[in-house]
């Protein structure tokens, strides 16, 4: 039962996520740079509920971006799989566990996130061009999610762990 209790979290958490940054954020005086929230789940995802669930989670995260707001289907989805796969990777070898390294992390993904989305599209959209502007947009939004990071990781641990059975020590 607590595990159906924590995938209605992180899917009520996604549907936020969404729904903040694909509507009120844009009314928020950044100009074009909207912090990413679905990517701070998704790292969040990978760190610490590296499962078969959250990869399907990060999928569906980018998918549902796509579908509400990309021109092109897919490059959030493949973008968000990437970043998942990368930030697990890491996790096995890096021990991060506080805000400031978390931070670090969600700054890197948004990289990670943009740079999959440029080769992505410089592979599938031949002919687009100005990606080389885009890295500023990068540097921005990944800085926006990464300032932004240490408050979401903060809330969905304290809602993750009033979900959780309590470990007792035996």
């Amino acid at each position: 039962m607590a595990k159906v209790k924590l995938t209605l979290l992180f899917v009520f958490f996604g549907f936020l996520a969404l729904l903040l940054q694909l509507t009120f954020f844009h009314v928020l005086p950044l100009g074009p740079v909207v912090p990413d929230l679905t990517l701070i789940l998704c790292v969040y995802l990978g760190l610490y509920r590296p499962t078969v669930g959250s990869v399907l989670g990060s999928f569906l995260l980018g998918y549902s971006v796509d579908v509400f707001s990309s021109p092109v289907l897919g490059l959030n989805t493949f973008a968000m799989s990437v970043v998942f796969l990368v930030v697990y990777l890491s996790s096995r070898r890096i021990w991060i566990h506080n805000e400031l390294w978390s931070a670090v992390l969600v700054f890197a993904a948004g990289w990670v996130k943009g740079v999959a989305l440029i080769l992505a599209l410089g592979v599938f959209a031949s002919g687009v061009d100005g990606w080389h502007s885009a890295f500023r947009y990068i540097f921005l939004e990944a800085l926006c999610a990464a300032i932004l990071a240490p408050a979401v990781f903060f809330f969905l641990r304290r809602s993750q762990s009033h979900l959780e059975p309590a470990r007792t020590a035996v």
